[in-house]
C-alpha cells in the first residue's frame, strides 16, 4: 500500500449506528499472501496526536492525515499493512482510528465503546494517545476500559461473563505525548514508567462513588492488560509552525528528545517479535479479516455479542473456506495448464493427471489448514468438489475424445462420400471397390486415432452402424445390377441363340436350297449331257446310218459296176 485506506465506515440502519468494513480493505487483505500480521491500533482521545502517531508506527512522517484545528481528521478505522519493518517474513498493520469523545454522552459513548471494542480485539499491540502530564486524574482517560467485561466474551455462549479476557487482549501502551515532567521518585530512585502507571493504577482507599469508579476501572486495566506499559513523549517543538506542520518538517526542526522518545517507542513495538493471536494461534491477512468480518457482525448485533472463541472459529472456518478456495483455483490452473492442452487422451492417462492434481490440492490444504479442519470437514468437502471436478473433466475429456474422433472419421472418409455422391459405386464392382476404400477408410481412422482417447472405439462402432447402412444400399444396388445384367445378358444370349439358330437355319435352308439347286444342275447337265449325248448319239447314228447308207450305196455301186463289168455294161 502507497498509504493509508479507510478499514471501516459507518451508516445508521434501522436507527442503528452499523459498522462496515470498507470494500477497498476487503480487496487489499484478501488479495495479500497469507502472512503474520503485527496489528496495532491507536486509540484514544480525539485532537491528541493519534494520527500523528499512526504515522511514525509506519515508519513515516505523513500518511494519515493530521490536523491543526479543532475537527477531528479521522473518522471510523483507516488503515496502512506493509511489510514489517523488522520482522522478515510479516506484515505491520497499523490502524488509526477515530478520536473518543464525551464519556458523558450516551450515544457517543456506546460509539467509542464498539470502536474501542473492535480495535482492542483485532490488535495485538493497543496504543492508548494521551496528551499532557500523567497524573492521577489522567487515568480516567482509561474509564472506557472498564465497559470491555460488558461487551466481549471469552466462550461463545458468553457464560465466561468476561473472565480471563486478560488471555487474550493485545499489549496496552498508554502513550502519554506532550509530557515535560518526570517521573516522581520511589524507594530512593526515579520510578520508570511502567511502574509510574502501576503506581498510577494501584488500588485506593475508600468507598466514595470516585474511589469505587477508579478502582472499578483500574482494577478492569489491570485485568484485561497484563502486559501494559506507559510511555512519556515530550512535545516534538515548542515552534507552533513545526506543530501545525509536523508531516512534513525536516527531522532537524525537532527536538531531540522528542525523537528519541518516538524512535525508542516504535522500536519497542516493531522488536517486540508479536503477531496478532486468537486462542494461541496466529492470525495472517485472511484470517484478520475474518475476524474482523465476525467482531463487526456481532458488535452490530442487539442480540449478540463477540467472543474470543467465536473469532476463532470464525477464523477456522475462514481459513478454511479461503484454501479451499485458492486449492481450487490452484487444482483449476494446474488443470488448464498440464491437463486440458493434452486432450484428448485416453481416460487412464487422463484420470492419473487429474488425480494428482486433487492429490497436490488435498495435501496443500492439509498442510496449510489442517490445524483448523481438525475434523476432516472441509478437507472431504474439497475432496468431494474435487471429485466432481474430476468426472466433469473426464467427461469433458471424453466429449474432446469424441469431437476429434468424428472430425478425424469425417476426414478419412469424405473421399468415399464424394465418390458415392458421384455414383462412382453404382456399377456393377461398385461394392468391392467400396469394401476396400472403406478398408482404407478404417486403417487411416485408426492410425490418425491412436491415443486421442476413449471415444476411438465407441465413434467408430456409431460409424460402423451408420456405414451398414450405406454399405447395404451399394451392396443392393450392386446386386440388382449384377441381377439385371445377367438378365440383359440372358437375354442377349437368348436372342445370339435364337439369331444363330435361325442363321443356322437359314444357312441350312440356303445350303438345302443350293444342294438342290446344285442336284438340280447336276441334273440339268446330266440330262443336258444326256441330251446332248443323245444327240451326239443321234448324229453319230446319223453319221453311221449314213456311213453305212453310204457304204452300202458304195457297195451298191461297186456291185453294180462289178455286175456291170461282169455283164459288160457300160457303167
Amino acid at each position: 500500500m502507497d498509504g493509508p485506506i479507510k478499514l471501516t465506515s459507518t451508516r445508521e440502519v434501522n436507527n442503528r449506528r452499523q459498522i462496515y468494513i470498507s470494500p477497498a480493505a476487503e480487496k487489499i487483505l484478501s488479495s495479500l499472501p497469507p502472512r503474520s500480521v503485527d496489528v496495532v491500533s491507536v486509540v484514544g482521545p480525539m485532537r491528541k496526536g493519534k494520527s500523528h502517531m499512526a504515522n511514525l508506527l509506519c515508519k513515516k512522517k505523513s500518511g494519515f492525515p493530521l490536523g491543526d484545528d479543532m475537527e477531528s481528521k479521522t473518522k471510523d478505522f483507516w488503515f496502512w499493512i506493509r511489510p514489517h519493518p523488522v520482522q522478515t517474513g510479516r506484515y505491520l498493520m497499523v490502524v488509526d482510528t477515530e478520536g473518543l469523545g464525551d464519556y458523558c454522552d450516551e450515544e457517543q459513548r456506546d460509539k467509542d465503546t464498539k470502536y474501542l471494542v473492535l480495535a482492542t480485539l483485532i490488535s495485538n499491540h493497543l496504543v492508548f494517545n494521551l496528551q499532557g502530564n500523567p497524573d492521577s486524574g489522567f487515568v480516567t482517560n482509561l474509564r472506557l476500559m472498564g465497559d470491555l467485561a460488558e461487551r466481549i466474551r471469552v466462550q461463545r455462549d458468553g457464560g465466561d461473563e468476561g473472565q480471563n479476557l486478560g488471555q487474550h487482549f493485545p499489549e496496552l501502551w498508554v502513550a502519554v505525548q506532550d509530557t515535560h515532567l518526570k517521573t516522581p521518585q520511589k524507594y530512593g530512585r526515579r520510578l520508570t514508567p511502567d511502574e509510574f502507571l502501576e503506581l498510577l493504577l494501584e488500588h485506593k482507599d475508600g468507598h466514595t462513588t470516585a474511589i469505587n469508579s477508579h478502582n472499578n476501572m483500574t482494577s478492569a486495566v489491570k485485568a484485561f492488560f497484563p502486559k501494559r506499559h506507559l510511555r512519556l513523549i515530550p512535545a516534538p517543538s515548542i515552534n507552533s509552525d513545526v506543530l501545525s506542520n509536523l508531516g512534513s518538517v525536516a527531522d532537524s526542526a525537532l527536538q531531540t528528545e522528542y525523537k528519541d522518545a518516538t524512535g525508542n517507542f516504535t522500536r519497542e513495538i516493531w522488536n517486540s517479535g508479536q503477531v496478532k493471536r486468537v486462542n494461541g494461534e496466529d492470525v495472517k491477512t485472511t484470517g484478520l479479516l475474518h475476524i474482523m468480518r465476525y467482531y463487526i457482525d456481532a458488535i452490530n448485533d442487539p442480540n449478540a455479542m463477540p467472543s474470543v472463541l467465536g473469532a476463532y472459529e470464525a477464523m477456522a472456518e475462514g481459513e478454511c473456506r479461503r484454501a479451499s478456495e485458492e486449492q481450487m483455483k490452484t487444482f483449476q490452473k494446474t488443470v488448464e495448464e498440464t491437463v486440458k492442452p493434452l486432450m484428448p487422451t485416453d481416460e487412464a492417462t487422463c484420470n492419473r493427471r487429474i488425480q494428482a492434481a486433487v492429490d497436490n490440492a488435498v495435501a496443500r490444504m492439509s498442510a496449510d489448514v489442517g490445524k483448523w479442519d481438525k475434523d476432516g470437514t472441509w478437507k472431504r468437502r474439497l475432496q468431494a468438489k474435487l471429485n466432481k471436478e474430476r468426472l466433469d473433466l473426464l467427461n469433458l475429456n471424453s466429449a474432446k475424445s469424441k469431437d476429434l474422433c468424428e472430425t478425424i472419421l469425417k476426414k478419412v472418409d469424405l473421399p468415399v462420400r464424394l465418390k458415392v455422391g458421384r455414383g462412382v459405386y453404382n456399377g456393377i464392382g461398385g461394392f468391392n471397390t467400396y469394401a476396400k476404400d472403406m478398408e482404407d477408410v478404417y486403417r487411416a481412422y485408426r492410425q490418425k486415432a491412436s491415443g486421442k482417447g476413449p471415444a476411438v472405439e465407441k465413434v467408430l462402432e456409431t460409424f460402423r452402424a451408420t456405414e451398414t447402412t450405406r454399405r447395404n444400399a451399394i451392396m443392393d444396388t450392386d446386386k440388382k445390377l449384377v441381377e439385371e445384367d445377367r438378365r440383359v445378358k440372358e437375354e442377349q444370349r437368348k436372342k445370339q441363340e435364337a439369331k444363330a439358330a435361325a442363321e443356322r437355319a437359314a444357312e441350312k435352308e440356303r445350303l438345302a436350297r443350293a444342294e438342290a439347286a446344285k442336284a438340280e444342275a447336276e441334273r440339268a447337265a446330266e440330262e443336258a449331257k444326256r441330251r446332248v449325248a443323245e444327240v451326239e448319239a443321234k448324229r453319230q447314228e446319223a453319221l453311221a446310218e449314213a456311213a453305212r447308207q453310204a457304204q452300202r450305196a458304195a457297195e451298191e455301186r461297186a456291185r453294180r459296176k462289178e455286175r456291170k463289168y461282169f455283164l459288160g455294161i457300160p457303167y
